[in-house]
């Protein structure tokens, strides 16, 4: 066989490769999956939260209809969106999709909503960049609650818990940027008020043993979009700061007796692509 043989076998190859992962890619951002965690937080709290992150205009709000239709099927107690459900680009995005299922949401039970750094991204850029966060908060009504470096104390079915939403300043998202502490998060939310579980809406999961060192009973993140492509065993292949295999990727993170949750979230951005990485909303049962 020559060489022109096998360069031609190789390139075969790789586009047959490519073209599967983008077909699949395809097929898997236009659909979704309800991730379910049952945990416990204390002996006396009971309810059930459902969580989401990382929209980013999702397929154009084509899956919103039936998002809605899921999320009211699963009757949640209480929401809570945990950030970059826009695309914070530059480039005046179409912010509908995520306004119209925001919205959907809020009507069916208590929604709380903490910043990413797309939405940090969308505020500072401002009107240079087309970008009118004010008037998104607007349009999106009363209904929603933004938790913006703050705490609030909220009832569920049975007892209560604490929930905090840290919006990190840009610069610990970056890969040369400062490193989150214990001190810089109760310089921003004040030490963890216990009596209540304390569940902390953090966007950048980097930080989970910080986290856990502050406070958080549990914490609830995103931004890695699973790794964006999963292998067997081995898990996400890529975080946006990245780094390669990261560590916390996906799914249930102990730190002695806190936790951090790590959702793969709903969307994608920038290069639409996932593979054996579905879309999905998170349900969980506080037992």
């Amino acid at each position: 066989m020559g060489a022109f043989s096998i360069i031609l076998i190789i390139t075969g190859v790789i586009l047959f490769g490519l073209a599967v992962l983008f077909l699949e890619s395809y097929r898997e951002l236009h659909r979704f999956k309800v991730m379910t965690y049952q945990l416990s937080l204390d002996h006396k709290t009971r309810g059930r939260i459902l969580f989401l992150s990382d929209y980013h205009e999702a397929v154009h709000g084509s899956m919103n209809g039936k998002l809605l239709e899921r999320a009211e099927s699963l009757k949640p107690d209480l929401i809570l969106v945990g950030g970059d459900m826009v695309n914070g680009t530059g480039r005046g995005e179409d912010l509908n999709p995520s306004l119209e299922l925001i919205k959907g949401l809020a009507k069916i039970a208590p929604l709380y909503y903490a910043y990413g750094n797309h939405e940090w991204r969308m505020i500072t850029t401002g009107e240079q960049q087309n970008n009118d966060w004010d008037g998104y908060v607007r349009r999106l009504g009363d209904d929603v609650h933004f938790l913006i470096n703050g705490s609030v104390l909220i009832s569920l079915p049975e007892g209560k818990i604490r929930l905090y939403g840290l919006n990190a300043d840009m610069t610990h998202y970056r890969r040369d940027g400062e490193p989150l502490t214990v001190e810089k998060i109760t310089k921003t939310l004040g030490e963890a008020e216990k009596g209540d579980p304390v569940i902390l809406l953090a966007h950048d999961p980097t930080w989970g043993p910080v986290y856990s060192q502050w406070g958080a009973d549990l914490t609830l993140s995103g931004h890695y979009h699973g790794g964006v492509i999963r292998f067997p065993l081995i898990g996400g292949f890529i975080s946006p700061r990245w780094d390669l295999f990261p560590h916390y990727d996906y799914g249930m993170y102990q730190e002695g007796e806190n936790k951090m949750l790590v959702t793969s979230g709903l969307g994608q951005h920038t290069i639409p692509v996932r593979f054996n990485n579905l879309p999905e909303m998170v349900l969980i049962d506080i037992v």
